[in-house]
Protein backbone atom coordinates (compact mmCIF):
# COMPACT_ATOMS: atom_id res chain seq x y z
CA UNK A 1 0.00 0.00 0.00
CA UNK A 2 3.06 2.39 1.05
CA UNK A 3 4.82 1.65 -2.20
CA UNK A 4 1.75 2.54 -4.41
CA UNK A 5 0.82 5.82 -2.98
CA UNK A 6 4.39 6.69 -2.60
CA UNK A 7 4.98 5.45 -6.40
CA UNK A 8 2.04 7.51 -7.07
CA UNK A 9 2.64 10.60 -5.22
CA UNK A 10 6.07 11.13 -6.94
CA UNK A 11 4.51 10.89 -10.58
CA UNK A 12 1.21 13.04 -10.03
CA UNK A 13 4.37 15.61 -9.25
CA UNK A 14 6.09 14.99 -12.22
CA UNK A 15 2.66 15.68 -14.07
CA UNK A 16 1.20 18.08 -12.09
CA UNK A 17 4.48 20.44 -13.06
CA UNK A 18 4.70 19.38 -16.36
CA UNK A 19 1.43 20.11 -17.21
CA UNK A 20 1.76 23.99 -16.29
CA UNK A 21 5.16 24.04 -17.55
CA UNK A 22 3.74 22.94 -21.20
CA UNK A 23 0.63 24.80 -21.06
CA UNK A 24 2.79 27.85 -19.79
CA UNK A 25 4.62 27.44 -23.63
CA UNK A 26 1.85 26.62 -25.03
CA UNK A 27 -44.13 33.59 -16.54
CA UNK A 28 -45.33 36.73 -17.39
CA UNK A 29 -46.77 36.10 -20.67
CA UNK A 30 -48.83 33.92 -19.21
CA UNK A 31 -50.52 36.47 -17.42
CA UNK A 32 -51.00 38.82 -20.36
CA UNK A 33 -52.90 35.98 -22.44
CA UNK A 34 -55.00 35.51 -19.37
CA UNK A 35 -55.77 39.55 -19.43
CA UNK A 36 -56.57 39.43 -23.19
CA UNK A 37 -58.76 36.35 -22.30
CA UNK A 38 -60.94 38.24 -20.09
CA UNK A 39 -61.29 41.47 -21.91
CA UNK A 40 -62.58 39.25 -24.81
CA UNK A 41 -65.12 37.30 -22.52
CA UNK A 42 -66.36 41.38 -21.15
CA UNK A 43 -66.74 42.61 -24.90
CA UNK A 44 -68.62 39.33 -25.95
CA UNK A 45 -70.97 39.45 -23.08
CA UNK A 46 -72.22 42.85 -24.12
CA UNK A 47 -74.90 42.62 -26.13
CA UNK A 48 -75.92 45.81 -26.67
CA UNK A 49 -75.37 47.93 -30.34
CA UNK A 50 -74.51 50.99 -28.05
CA UNK A 51 -72.34 49.08 -25.59
CA UNK A 52 -70.46 47.25 -28.57
CA UNK A 53 -69.92 50.73 -29.89
CA UNK A 54 -68.41 52.07 -27.20
CA UNK A 55 -66.35 48.37 -26.37
CA UNK A 56 -65.04 49.18 -29.75
CA UNK A 57 -63.77 52.61 -28.91
CA UNK A 58 -62.11 51.56 -25.94
CA UNK A 59 -60.77 48.78 -27.56
CA UNK A 60 -59.63 51.47 -30.23
CA UNK A 61 -58.25 53.79 -27.08
CA UNK A 62 -56.89 50.62 -24.96
CA UNK A 63 -54.88 49.68 -28.41
CA UNK A 64 -53.60 53.44 -28.75
CA UNK A 65 -52.32 53.33 -25.41
CA UNK A 66 -50.77 50.44 -25.16
CA UNK A 67 -48.82 50.82 -28.46
CA UNK A 68 -45.12 51.62 -28.05
CA UNK A 69 -42.10 50.92 -29.81
CA UNK A 70 -40.84 47.82 -29.49
CA UNK A 71 -37.34 47.78 -27.14
CA UNK A 72 -34.82 46.14 -28.79
CA UNK A 73 -34.70 42.16 -27.98
CA UNK A 74 -31.16 42.22 -25.52
CA UNK A 75 -27.98 40.54 -26.28
CA UNK A 76 -28.19 36.67 -26.20
CA UNK A 77 -25.79 35.22 -23.39
CA UNK A 78 -23.00 33.52 -24.67
CA UNK A 79 -21.01 30.18 -24.39
CA UNK A 80 -17.81 29.56 -25.48
CA UNK A 81 -16.96 25.86 -26.09
CA UNK A 82 -13.52 24.30 -27.28
CA UNK A 83 -14.67 21.18 -29.07
CA UNK A 84 -12.17 18.31 -29.81
CA UNK A 85 -13.50 17.49 -33.40
CA UNK A 86 -10.76 17.19 -35.24
CA UNK A 87 -7.91 14.25 -36.19
CA UNK A 88 -7.53 10.87 -34.39
CA UNK A 89 -9.25 11.34 -31.36
CA UNK A 90 -12.49 13.34 -32.34
CA UNK A 91 -16.08 13.61 -29.90
CA UNK A 92 -18.15 15.36 -32.55
CA UNK A 93 -21.10 14.47 -30.09
CA UNK A 94 -19.67 17.20 -28.14
CA UNK A 95 -20.74 20.26 -29.95
CA UNK A 96 -23.43 18.49 -31.43
CA UNK A 97 -25.42 18.21 -28.06
CA UNK A 98 -24.82 21.42 -26.81
CA UNK A 99 -25.92 22.85 -30.01
CA UNK A 100 -29.56 20.80 -29.05
CA UNK A 101 -30.15 22.25 -26.19
CA UNK A 102 -29.77 25.66 -26.84
CA UNK A 103 -31.68 25.62 -29.89
CA UNK A 104 -34.66 23.40 -27.47
CA UNK A 105 -33.82 26.72 -25.00
CA UNK A 106 -34.24 29.19 -27.30
CA UNK A 107 -36.89 27.63 -28.98
CA UNK A 108 -39.06 26.39 -26.17
CA UNK A 109 -37.68 27.38 -22.51
CA UNK A 110 -37.61 31.28 -23.11
CA UNK A 111 -33.86 31.10 -23.62
CA UNK A 112 -31.38 33.78 -25.30
CA UNK A 113 -28.59 31.77 -25.56
CA UNK A 114 -25.94 31.71 -28.24
CA UNK A 115 -23.04 28.88 -28.59
CA UNK A 116 -19.59 29.89 -29.91
CA UNK A 117 -17.91 26.63 -30.95
CA UNK A 118 -13.85 26.70 -31.62
CA UNK A 119 -13.01 23.47 -32.93
CA UNK A 120 -9.43 21.81 -32.00
CA UNK A 121 -7.70 18.35 -32.75
CA UNK A 122 -5.29 16.06 -30.86
CA UNK A 123 -2.36 18.24 -29.73
CA UNK A 124 -2.59 21.19 -26.98
CA UNK A 125 -1.68 23.87 -29.00
CA UNK A 126 -5.02 23.92 -31.03
CA UNK A 127 -6.96 23.96 -27.49
CA UNK A 128 -4.77 27.32 -26.18
CA UNK A 129 -5.30 28.83 -29.44
CA UNK A 130 -9.56 28.29 -28.99
CA UNK A 131 -8.31 29.30 -25.42
CA UNK A 132 -6.74 32.71 -26.39
CA UNK A 133 -9.81 33.34 -28.78
CA UNK A 134 -12.32 33.52 -26.06
CA UNK A 135 -10.04 35.54 -23.75
CA UNK A 136 -9.76 37.96 -26.35
CA UNK A 137 -13.42 37.90 -26.86
CA UNK A 138 -15.32 40.66 -24.41
CA UNK A 139 -18.49 38.87 -24.92
CA UNK A 140 -18.00 35.59 -23.58
CA UNK A 141 -17.56 35.22 -19.39
CA UNK A 142 -17.56 31.62 -19.42
CA UNK A 143 -16.00 28.87 -21.56
CA UNK A 144 -16.91 24.95 -21.90
CA UNK A 145 -13.44 22.99 -22.23
CA UNK A 146 -13.60 19.57 -24.21
CA UNK A 147 -10.30 18.73 -24.30
CA UNK A 148 -9.13 15.66 -23.93
CA UNK A 149 -6.39 14.69 -21.64
CA UNK A 150 -3.31 17.23 -21.56
CA UNK A 151 -4.93 19.38 -24.10
CA UNK A 152 -7.45 20.84 -21.28
CA UNK A 153 -4.97 21.47 -18.98
CA UNK A 154 -2.80 23.14 -21.35
CA UNK A 155 -6.36 25.89 -22.48
CA UNK A 156 -7.68 25.52 -19.12
CA UNK A 157 -4.82 26.70 -17.20
CA UNK A 158 -4.89 29.95 -20.43
CA UNK A 159 -8.62 30.58 -19.38
CA UNK A 160 -8.44 30.77 -15.92
CA UNK A 161 -5.14 33.02 -16.10
CA UNK A 162 -7.40 35.26 -17.71
CA UNK A 163 -9.94 34.78 -15.04
CA UNK A 164 -12.62 32.89 -16.99
CA UNK A 165 -14.42 30.12 -15.35
CA UNK A 166 -14.53 26.92 -16.98
CA UNK A 167 -16.63 23.70 -16.80
CA UNK A 168 -14.39 21.51 -18.05
CA UNK A 169 -14.10 17.35 -19.00
CA UNK A 170 -12.53 16.09 -15.96
CA UNK A 171 -10.12 13.95 -17.40
CA UNK A 172 -6.87 14.60 -15.62
CA UNK A 173 -6.52 15.30 -12.34
CA UNK A 174 -4.87 18.79 -12.55
CA UNK A 175 -8.82 19.62 -13.83
CA UNK A 176 -10.03 18.58 -9.88
CA UNK A 177 -6.95 20.96 -8.44
CA UNK A 178 -7.64 23.97 -10.32
CA UNK A 179 -9.51 26.70 -8.67
CA UNK A 180 -11.86 28.24 -11.25
CA UNK A 181 -12.10 24.97 -13.32
CA UNK A 182 -15.60 22.71 -12.46
CA UNK A 183 -16.85 19.52 -13.32
CA UNK A 184 -19.81 17.46 -13.53
CA UNK A 185 -18.32 14.17 -14.99
CA UNK A 186 -16.99 12.04 -12.84
CA UNK A 187 -13.41 11.71 -14.42
CA UNK A 188 -10.32 9.73 -13.93
CA UNK A 189 -10.41 10.23 -10.52
CA UNK A 190 -14.51 9.66 -9.95
CA UNK A 191 -14.40 6.76 -12.69
CA UNK A 192 -11.55 4.71 -10.37
CA UNK A 193 -13.72 5.50 -7.72
CA UNK A 194 -17.13 4.50 -8.88
CA UNK A 195 -15.45 1.59 -10.58
CA UNK A 196 -14.19 0.42 -7.32
CA UNK A 197 -17.02 1.49 -4.82
CA UNK A 198 -19.42 -0.43 -6.98
CA UNK A 199 -16.88 -3.23 -7.67
CA UNK A 200 -16.36 -3.58 -4.19
CA UNK A 201 -19.96 -3.65 -3.51
CA UNK A 202 -19.97 -6.67 -5.50
CA UNK A 203 -18.02 -8.79 -3.71
CA UNK A 204 -14.93 -8.31 -6.14
CA UNK A 205 -11.23 -8.45 -4.45
CA UNK A 206 -8.69 -8.35 -7.45
CA UNK A 207 -8.30 -7.63 -11.20
CA UNK A 208 -6.82 -6.97 -14.31
CA UNK A 209 -6.46 -3.53 -15.76
CA UNK A 210 -6.56 -2.87 -19.67
CA UNK A 211 -5.12 0.50 -20.38
CA UNK A 212 -4.75 2.30 -23.68
CA UNK A 213 -0.71 1.74 -24.05
CA UNK A 214 -0.59 5.53 -24.91
CA UNK A 215 1.89 7.72 -22.73
CA UNK A 216 -0.75 10.11 -21.45
CA UNK A 217 -2.51 7.12 -19.88
CA UNK A 218 0.32 5.56 -18.33
CA UNK A 219 0.68 8.09 -15.44
CA UNK A 220 -2.66 6.99 -14.57
CA UNK A 221 -1.83 3.31 -13.65
CA UNK A 222 -0.54 3.73 -10.20
CA UNK A 223 -3.44 6.31 -9.65
CA UNK A 224 -5.62 3.19 -10.35
CA UNK A 225 -4.06 0.51 -8.27
CA UNK A 226 -3.96 2.93 -5.11
CA UNK A 227 -7.52 3.59 -5.27
CA UNK A 228 -8.51 -0.20 -5.81
CA UNK A 229 -6.61 -0.97 -3.00
CA UNK A 230 -8.19 1.44 -1.02
CA UNK A 231 -11.59 0.15 -1.66
CA UNK A 232 -9.64 -3.78 -0.68
CA UNK A 233 -9.46 -4.44 -4.58
CA UNK A 234 -5.81 -5.63 -5.68
CA UNK A 235 -5.25 -4.63 -9.59
CA UNK A 236 -2.51 -7.72 -9.86
CA UNK A 237 -2.01 -7.58 -13.56
CA UNK A 238 -1.65 -4.57 -15.91
CA UNK A 239 -1.76 -5.10 -19.59
CA UNK A 240 -1.17 -2.50 -22.38
CA UNK A 241 -3.19 -2.72 -25.43
CA UNK A 242 -2.34 -1.09 -28.88
CA UNK A 243 -5.25 0.08 -31.70
CA UNK A 244 -4.75 -2.52 -33.76
CA UNK A 245 -8.28 -4.29 -34.89
CA UNK A 246 -7.18 -7.56 -33.44
CA UNK A 247 -6.01 -7.81 -29.95
CA UNK A 248 -6.99 -11.43 -28.79
CA UNK A 249 -3.15 -11.62 -27.78
CA UNK A 250 -2.79 -9.62 -25.32
CA UNK A 251 -6.33 -9.89 -23.90
CA UNK A 252 -5.36 -14.19 -24.11
CA UNK A 253 -2.42 -13.35 -21.99
CA UNK A 254 -4.53 -12.06 -19.11
CA UNK A 255 -5.27 -14.07 -16.12
CA UNK A 256 -8.88 -15.32 -16.69
CA UNK A 257 -9.23 -16.14 -13.35
CA UNK A 258 -9.51 -12.85 -11.81
CA UNK A 259 -12.74 -11.79 -11.09
CA UNK A 260 -12.63 -8.35 -12.91
CA UNK A 261 -11.44 -7.13 -15.91
CA UNK A 262 -11.57 -3.39 -16.10
CA UNK A 263 -10.58 -1.66 -19.39
CA UNK A 264 -9.57 2.06 -19.46
CA UNK A 265 -9.56 2.77 -23.23
CA UNK A 266 -8.93 5.94 -25.41
CA UNK A 267 -12.04 5.33 -28.33
CA UNK A 268 -14.38 3.05 -29.36
CA UNK A 269 -12.44 1.41 -32.37
CA UNK A 270 -10.24 0.56 -29.09
CA UNK A 271 -13.20 -0.94 -27.20
CA UNK A 272 -14.51 -2.79 -30.32
CA UNK A 273 -11.25 -4.57 -30.49
CA UNK A 274 -10.92 -5.32 -27.11
CA UNK A 275 -14.53 -6.82 -26.94
CA UNK A 276 -13.91 -9.00 -29.65
CA UNK A 277 -10.90 -10.52 -27.94
CA UNK A 278 -12.71 -10.95 -24.72
CA UNK A 279 -15.67 -12.84 -26.66
CA UNK A 280 -12.86 -15.19 -28.42
CA UNK A 281 -11.22 -16.14 -25.06
CA UNK A 282 -14.26 -16.80 -23.43
CA UNK A 283 -13.63 -14.69 -20.16
CA UNK A 284 -16.38 -15.70 -17.36
CA UNK A 285 -16.16 -12.74 -15.21
CA UNK A 286 -17.02 -9.15 -14.63
CA UNK A 287 -15.96 -6.84 -17.58
CA UNK A 288 -15.97 -2.84 -16.96
CA UNK A 289 -15.22 -0.25 -19.58
CA UNK A 290 -15.11 3.55 -19.08
CA UNK A 291 -17.05 5.96 -20.53
CA UNK A 292 -14.97 6.87 -23.69
CA UNK A 293 -15.14 3.49 -24.49
CA UNK A 294 -19.46 3.42 -24.75
CA UNK A 295 -19.68 4.99 -27.70
CA UNK A 296 -23.29 4.82 -29.50
CA UNK A 297 -22.09 2.81 -32.10
CA UNK A 298 -20.19 0.71 -29.80
CA UNK A 299 -22.70 0.27 -27.35
CA UNK A 300 -25.82 -0.36 -30.37
CA UNK A 301 -23.80 -3.40 -32.22
CA UNK A 302 -24.35 -5.40 -28.78
CA UNK A 303 -20.80 -6.20 -28.35
CA UNK A 304 -20.48 -4.67 -25.08
CA UNK A 305 -23.45 -6.72 -23.71
CA UNK A 306 -23.18 -7.68 -20.36
CA UNK A 307 -20.47 -4.68 -19.72
CA UNK A 308 -20.94 -2.22 -17.43
CA UNK A 309 -19.38 1.12 -16.63
CA UNK A 310 -19.79 4.57 -15.23
CA UNK A 311 -20.80 7.35 -17.46
CA UNK A 312 -22.29 10.80 -16.61
CA UNK A 313 -25.47 10.45 -14.92
CA UNK A 314 -26.89 12.97 -17.87
CA UNK A 315 -26.50 10.37 -20.16
CA UNK A 316 -29.71 10.03 -21.96
CA UNK A 317 -29.83 6.48 -22.97
CA UNK A 318 -30.66 4.48 -19.60
CA UNK A 319 -33.92 3.24 -18.97
CA UNK A 320 -37.45 5.42 -17.87
CA UNK A 321 -38.23 8.91 -15.99
CA UNK A 322 -39.19 11.97 -17.70
CA UNK A 323 -35.75 13.32 -17.47
CA UNK A 324 -34.61 10.82 -20.27
CA UNK A 325 -37.59 11.42 -22.06
CA UNK A 326 -36.62 15.12 -22.52
CA UNK A 327 -33.27 14.70 -23.07
CA UNK A 328 -33.89 12.21 -26.18
CA UNK A 329 -36.61 14.41 -26.78
CA UNK A 330 -33.77 17.48 -27.50
CA UNK A 331 -31.25 15.38 -29.21
CA UNK A 332 -33.97 13.86 -31.74
CA UNK A 333 -35.48 16.83 -32.43
CA UNK A 334 -33.12 19.80 -32.71
CA UNK A 335 -29.67 17.72 -32.80
CA UNK A 336 -27.93 17.30 -36.33
CA UNK A 337 -26.69 14.57 -37.94
CA UNK A 338 -23.82 14.48 -35.22
CA UNK A 339 -25.90 13.87 -31.53
CA UNK A 340 -25.95 10.76 -30.57
CA UNK A 341 -27.28 9.18 -26.76
CA UNK A 342 -23.79 7.89 -25.88
CA UNK A 343 -20.35 8.85 -25.92
CA UNK A 344 -19.91 11.83 -24.30
CA UNK A 345 -23.46 13.25 -25.47
CA UNK A 346 -24.29 13.20 -21.68
CA UNK A 347 -21.19 15.23 -20.35
CA UNK A 348 -21.84 18.05 -22.99
CA UNK A 349 -25.77 18.49 -22.32
CA UNK A 350 -25.07 18.46 -18.49
CA UNK A 351 -22.49 20.85 -18.97
CA UNK A 352 -24.05 23.42 -21.44
CA UNK A 353 -27.39 23.24 -19.22
CA UNK A 354 -25.05 24.42 -16.05
CA UNK A 355 -23.90 27.26 -18.51
CA UNK A 356 -26.83 28.49 -19.20
CA UNK A 357 -28.51 28.69 -16.10
CA UNK A 358 -25.24 30.31 -14.51
CA UNK A 359 -25.06 32.96 -17.08
CA UNK A 360 -28.38 33.61 -16.94
CA UNK A 361 -28.30 33.89 -13.28
CA UNK A 362 -25.40 36.51 -13.45
CA UNK A 363 -27.22 38.41 -15.12
CA UNK A 364 -26.54 40.09 -18.91
CA UNK A 365 -23.49 41.75 -19.11
CA UNK A 366 -22.20 40.11 -15.99
CA UNK A 367 -18.12 39.94 -15.70
CA UNK A 368 -16.20 36.92 -15.47
CA UNK A 369 -15.79 37.60 -11.77
CA UNK A 370 -19.50 37.60 -11.28
CA UNK A 371 -20.04 34.69 -13.59
CA UNK A 372 -17.30 32.83 -11.66
CA UNK A 373 -18.89 33.54 -8.35
CA UNK A 374 -22.15 31.75 -9.54
CA UNK A 375 -20.61 29.23 -11.13
CA UNK A 376 -18.18 28.76 -7.89
CA UNK A 377 -21.19 28.61 -5.93
CA UNK A 378 -23.86 26.68 -8.19
CA UNK A 379 -25.76 23.86 -6.56
CA UNK A 380 -29.15 21.89 -8.23
CA UNK A 381 -30.89 19.23 -7.87
CA UNK A 382 -32.93 19.87 -11.85
CA UNK A 383 -30.57 19.31 -14.25
CA UNK A 384 -32.12 16.77 -16.04
CA UNK A 385 -30.34 13.91 -15.77
CA UNK A 386 -28.08 14.38 -12.82
CA UNK A 387 -28.62 13.31 -9.36
CA UNK A 388 -27.04 16.52 -7.69
CA UNK A 389 -24.27 19.02 -8.77
CA UNK A 390 -22.74 21.21 -5.93
CA UNK A 391 -19.81 23.40 -6.51
CA UNK A 392 -17.08 23.62 -5.61
CA UNK A 393 -16.38 20.39 -4.71
CA UNK A 394 -14.69 19.17 -0.99
CA UNK A 395 -11.40 19.28 0.33
CA UNK A 396 -8.33 19.89 -2.58
CA UNK A 397 -10.33 18.64 -5.13
CA UNK A 398 -12.20 22.00 -5.62
CA UNK A 399 -13.63 21.10 -9.11
CA UNK A 400 -15.69 17.56 -8.23
CA UNK A 401 -19.31 19.53 -8.68
CA UNK A 402 -21.02 15.97 -9.69
CA UNK A 403 -20.79 13.33 -6.83
CA UNK A 404 -23.06 10.89 -8.15
CA UNK A 405 -21.94 9.29 -11.20
CA UNK A 406 -24.49 7.00 -12.28
CA UNK A 407 -23.35 2.91 -13.25
CA UNK A 408 -25.09 0.72 -15.73
CA UNK A 409 -24.59 -2.37 -17.63
CA UNK A 410 -25.04 -2.46 -21.26
CA UNK A 411 -27.96 -4.92 -22.55
CA UNK A 412 -29.11 -5.72 -26.21
CA UNK A 413 -27.33 -2.88 -27.30
CA UNK A 414 -28.15 0.03 -24.98
CA UNK A 415 -27.09 1.14 -21.95
CA UNK A 416 -29.90 -0.07 -19.84
CA UNK A 417 -30.22 -1.71 -16.04
CA UNK A 418 -28.97 1.19 -14.30
CA UNK A 419 -27.46 0.29 -11.10
CA UNK A 420 -27.82 3.26 -9.53
CA UNK A 421 -26.33 6.98 -8.58
CA UNK A 422 -22.86 6.07 -6.99
CA UNK A 423 -22.41 8.66 -4.53
CA UNK A 424 -19.20 9.89 -4.43
CA UNK A 425 -16.86 11.57 -1.24
CA UNK A 426 -13.56 12.86 -3.19
CA UNK A 427 -12.25 13.47 -0.02
CA UNK A 428 -11.65 9.77 0.41
CA UNK A 429 -9.09 10.37 -2.20
CA UNK A 430 -6.95 13.13 -0.12
CA UNK A 431 -4.48 10.33 0.10
CA UNK A 432 -3.46 10.54 -3.16
CA UNK A 433 -2.18 14.27 -2.44
CA UNK A 434 0.25 13.45 0.42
Amino acid sequence: MQSKQSRWLRLLAVLLAFMMVAAACGDDDEGDAGAGSDAGDAAADDSSDDSADDASDDSADDSSDDTTEDEPASDPVKIGLIAQTEELFAFPEVPAAAEALVSYANAEDGGNVELVVCNAGDAPESHVGCAQEFVNDDSISLVISAGFLANSAAANDVLVGAGMPVLTLGNDFIDYLTPGVFTVDPGLPGLAQVFFVFAAGEGITNGTLFIADDPAFEPFIPALEAIADANGIAINEVVPLGFEPDLTGPVSAANPDNEMWLFVLADGAQCTASAAAVDTVGYAGRTFANDLCMAEDVVSSGALDGWSGPIVSSAPTVDGGDDVTLINRILDEYGGSDAQNAGLSGWSFASTWIAREVLETAGAGASRADVAAVLGSYSSSDVPGLDSVTCPGPSAWTGACNMAPLMVTVSDGQLTSPDGFVQLDFSELDFLLG
